[in-house]
């Protein structure tokens, strides 16, 4: 992992996101979700680099470094931007944008109100949310690329179950090299689930080496991630577009990772 271009790459983002402050929220939050998963993405981003260079509790007297943690959140910096890949890069017509997101959001409606709550602020939340649920819905129904799905798909996104694609087909589509999108997606999904490989390798992992090596590569994949965010999100914003382009060693940058994510590594794994 190169720590430097990854540092490189997060400044980039950040200025890019910080670009687009201030533009107009415009008739729903599309706006303002498209920068709450730029800002998801920077923090966990950050925190694996932060994790990357060791966890020390001083006042446990306990220092260590944890490969584990790190492959966790590079896994969710992963999938937050191949969220904003599905809902704002890869859509190529109006109606297919607006048909993901008004799913996106109905997913959100309902899944609330599944959550049990006591205290009046938290029922009055899901009270407002469920005079959402129907507008929405018709909405969604209305929508033509909506009307054009299957009648399973169209059951799906009415139940909630807002995305169409496998995490590793929304990775194809967003251009990453099927070792990046599918065997190394799944070698980050055995550390969140607990895997039975994830807990062998922590265990004979005993040298600090072979420890940063279960993990190096999930920083160079978040790395080749940072790069198609800032593409994908200066595609979707104008002004951080404009931005990007008054810094040409930023471009070249992100387009050498964007080209990394398109190879086959040598060694995805380090075993």
């Amino acid at each position: 992992m190169q720590e430097s271009e990854y540092r490189s790459l997060l400044k980039i983002l950040i200025d890019v996101a910080d670009e687009n402050k201030g533009t107009a929220a415009g008739e729903d939050d599309r706006v303002l979700d498209a920068e709450g998963l730029a800002l998801k993405f920077v923090f966990h981003a950050a925190s694996a680099l932060y994790l990357y260079r060791s966890t020390s509790l001083a006042e446990l007297g306990a220092s260590f470094f944890d490969p584990g943690s790190v492959n966790v959140v590079c896994r969710a910096a992963l999938e937050t931007f191949l969220v904003f890949h599905y809902l704002f890069a890869e859509p190529t017509t109006d109606d297919d944008q607006n048909c993901r997101y008004m799913a996106w959001v109905l997913a959100r409606y309902l899944e609330r109100q599944q959550f049990p709550v006591w205290s009046a602020e938290g029922k009055a939340v899901l009270e407002r949310e469920a005079q959402l649920i129907a507008p929405l819905t018709d909405k969604l129904k209305g929508n033509a690329v909506f009307a054009a799905l299957s009648a399973r798909h169209q059951k799906m996104l009415l139940k909630g179950e807002w995305r169409l694609q496998y995490w590793t087909e929304i990775g194809r589509s967003a251009g990453l090299h099927d070792i990046h999108a599918k065997a190394f997606y799944a070698y980050l999904c055995g550390y969140a689930h607990a895997g039975n490989l994830s807990i062998l390798q922590i265990r004979q992992a005993n040298t600090a080496a072979l420890q940063r090596s279960l993990c190096a590569s999930s920083m160079t994949l978040v790395s080749i991630a940072m790069a198609n965010m800032v593409k994908a999100y200066c595609a979707f914003f104008p002004k951080s577009m404009e931005r990007l382009n008054q810094e040409p060693a930023s471009v070249s940058l992100v387009e050498v990772w964007i080209g990394v994510g398109r190879s086959a590594p040598e060694d995805i794994l380090n075993e």
